[in-house]
């Protein structure tokens, strides 16, 4: 089983997916992590601050962990940002987070006025979400992590992968921030 964790930075993506495959027994891939690792962008955007992903690299990379990875464990979570392009998976959850509570966060990771506002329509206009909708259709759904503990937001995801909740896209709105 493949599970990829995407959403907006901030979102708590990685502290939640630690807990997560330790619930469910999965291996564990860290996406901004392997691009540091493997080197797998072209470079630095000079006024944000971010890197450059080189995608198709990135997803080379991964299909080598993933065919390495489910011949020893049944499950995977691919956890970041840039999950949701991953082609393959049967679950794919957008963690979404209220844009007033993620300017905080944003905030305190000492990032630049330009970026934080980049994230923050991002986050309102549902970016992550549509992405992955594209790609994986009926495969995603959305957890609203803004008033959960790392561990309700875990129960949440178990809940989802078990089939006792669904949590479609679409029924999140955060588009009057924008207003």
């Amino acid at each position: 089983m493949i599970i990829l964790i995407t959403g907006t930075p901030g979102t708590g993506k990685t502290t939640i997916s630690p807990l997560l495959a330790e619930k469910l027994g999965c291996y564990l891939v860290d996406i901004n992590q392997l691009v540091e690792e493997k080197q797998l962008y072209t470079g630095v955007d000079p006024e944000k601050g971010y890197k450059i992903v080189d995608l198709d690299s990135l997803e080379g990379e991964l299909h080598k962990i993933v065919d390495v990875t489910l011949n020893e464990s049944n499950c995977i979570i691919i956890e970041g940002h840039l999950a949701h392009y991953f082609p393959v998976a049967e679950w794919v959850i957008v963690f979404r987070t209220d844009p007033n509570v993620l300017k905080g966060r944003l905030e305190q990771r000492n990032w630049g006025e330009l970026k934080i506002r980049e994230n923050l329509e991002a986050e309102a206009l549902d970016i992550c979400t549509w992405e992955a909708y594209q790609i994986h259709t009926t495969n995603v759904h959305e957890v609203d992590t803004s008033g959960l503990t790392p561990e309700e937001a875990v129960n949440t995801v178990s809940e989802i992968i078990s089939g006792k909740k669904s949590c479609p896209p679409g029924e999140i709105d955060f588009s009057t921030y924008l207003k």
